[in-house]
This record gives structure tokens, sequence and C-alpha cells, in this order.
């Protein structure tokens, strides 16, 4: 049996939540709450999981989550929001959030993700789940644009500039925009320092 609580400040949703989960023989409310303050008077280390709006009236749903995970770590505090940007997923997920769903799910779905969670998985909407990999992938490819990889990448094999503008078809004068942008992301003050960093960071082919 999956212990369940609710935290939303739309009264409707509220409502449309508990009368969901209450037909869930595999689900048992605990308590549905308008706010973070509320919740936190009622949730226990009985509780297994918390259901989060994240755009919470007074402490939001980030403070709510922290403050949970704090209290209760066993508690598993879901993000149900209709915010998507990276900043509030990632501030979600860095406050100790097991999963993340965007509001609009429908009734089955919500179901299938909250039960994902008792079976080891990570409750997230597709869409949260392609951002993550997107994010981890740009993470991995380091901040430089592929035309910058590129001219640092025939730098550190020892060409010169106009060799670099022959080789990929453009002006002298772009190769050096090129190498300054590299400079300053890569927060180096020469050619050296920046070869050496980017395949420290694995960012260049050795």
């Amino acid at each position: 049996m999956i212990h369940i609580s609710i935290v939303d400040d739309d009264p409707d949703l509220r409502e449309h939540l508990a009368s969901l989960l209450r037909e869930q023989p595999d689900f048992r409310l605990r308590s549905v709450c308008g706010s973070a303050e509320e919740v936190l008077c009622q949730i226990d280390d009985q509780s297994h999981l918390l259901l989060v709006d994240l755009g919470l009236p007074g402490l939001s749903g980030q403070e709510l989550i922290a403050r949970v995970k704090d209290l209760h770590p066993d508690v598993a505090c879901i993000a149900h929001t209709i915010f998507e940007d990276p900043s509030t997923v990632f501030a979600a997920l860095r406050a100790g959030a097991a999963g993340y769903l965007v509001k609009g799910t429908t009734g089955p779905e919500l179901v299938r993700h909250l039960r994902t969670l008792q079976e080891g998985g990570a409750p997230l909407t597709p869409r949260i789940a392609r951002l993550l990999v997107n994010e981890f992938r740009l993470e991995g490819e380091g901040p430089l644009s592929d035309r910058e990889r590129e001219v640092l990448q025939s730098l550190a094999e020892g060409y010169s500039y106009k060799e670099v503008a022959t080789q990929l078809v453009v002006s002298v004068h772009t190769v050096h925009t090129h190498v300054k942008h590299i400079y300053e992301k890569l927060n180096v003050r020469g050619r050296r320092q920046a070869v050496a960093k980017a395949r420290q960071q694995g960012w260049l082919q050795a």
C-alpha cells in the first residue's frame, strides 16, 4: 500500500487528484493540502510519497521538498507543476525531488508514473526526460560550438590561423573571432591553455 499526500493550491485540481487516487486499490490518501505550511504539519515518516505543486503560496514547492527531505528523508517528493523551464526543473531535482511530472498528464498516466517510483524508477513526463537527456549531452560536449571545436582542434594539430581559414573556407578574421570566443568561454589566455583545458575535459581529440 502506497501512502500518498497531495499539496496544491488549486482546489479543483486537488479534488480531482484526490478522487483519482482514492480509486486506486494500492494507494492510501493520507492528506490533501493547499499549502506547504499545512502539509508540513501532517506529513510524517509513515508517508511514502508527496505530490508537490511547485507554484505554492508562501513556502514554495522547491522549499517544501527540501524541508521534507530534511525532516523525513524516506518520503519521496514528486514535483507536479506547469513549469517546464530547465532552471525550475533542476531546482526541484536539486532540492530532492524524486520525479518531475507536468500538469496535464492524464489520470492513468499519472498513476502509472507514481507506481514507477515504487518499482525503483524515476517518474518523469517524457518532455522532461528529453530535456534532461539534452542537458546531459550538451554538458558532455562542453561550452564550445561545433565550429569552435573544429577551429581549436586544427590549432591543436599545429595549423596556423591562415591554414585553419583555408580548411574551413572562412576568412582569417572569422578564425580570430572564433578563437576570441573560445578563450572567453574557457577562461584562458592563449592557445596552449585552451588546448590543454579542452583535452582535459574530453572536448578535443588527443
